[in-house]
Formats: structure tokens, C-alpha cells, sequence
């Protein structure tokens, strides 16, 4: 087939790597995105030193709030992995 497998839809392996290439850049502006709201975030805990129930309260739910963050980073870095892990397959049979 002149050179150029052809996947699913018609798709070329060199389509395939430059849509998973872009894939790629997209998690990494979501995961910087989500990063630096996370560090927004941090800064909104007001320590130890509030007494007052809403305070206190105020407090522990910016705490699950970075818990969730930390949970939707996990996930954008496995995603980013498995991008990463295709992104080398593909480039290594476009190689051979």
C-alpha cells in the first residue's frame, strides 16, 4: 500500500502520531492549567490559627478541595503516560 499503512477511518500512522502529539500538548496545558489552580488554591488555606467553626470549616473543605485536585492530576499523568507509551510505539514503526 505505497509505503503508508493505513489504520481505522483511514487514518495513516503519521496522522495517528500528530493527533497523539497533540494530545499530548493538550494534557500538558490542562495538567499546567490544573497546577497552577491547585497553587492558587493552597494559598486560600488559612492555617491552623482560624478558631471559629465557619473557619474551621472553611478550612477542611479547601483541604478535600486539593484532595480532588490531587486525585485529577493523578489521572492527567497516567493519561500523559499512556499518550507518552504511544507516541513511542507508533515512532518506532514509523522507524522500521
Amino acid at each position: 500500500m505505497d509505503g503508508v499503512e493505513m489504520l481505522l477511518h483511514g487514518q495513516s500512522r503519521s496522522e495517528r502520531l500528530a493527533m497523539l502529539r497533540t494530545q499530548r500538548n493538550l494534557l500538558f496545558t490542562l495538567h499546567a492549567d490544573i497546577t497552577a489552580g491547585r497553587r492558587h488554591l493552597s494559598m486560600l488555606d488559612p492555617s491552623d490559627v482560624w478558631s471559629s467553626r465557619s473557619q474551621r470549616e472553611y478550612s477542611c473543605r479547601v483541604a478535600e478541595m486539593l484532595g480532588d485536585v490531587d486525585v485529577v492530576l493523578h489521572y492527567l499523568d497516567e493519561a500523559l503516560a499512556s499518550v507518552r507509551s504511544h507516541i513511542h510505539e507508533e515512532e518506532q514503526i514509523c522507524r522500521a
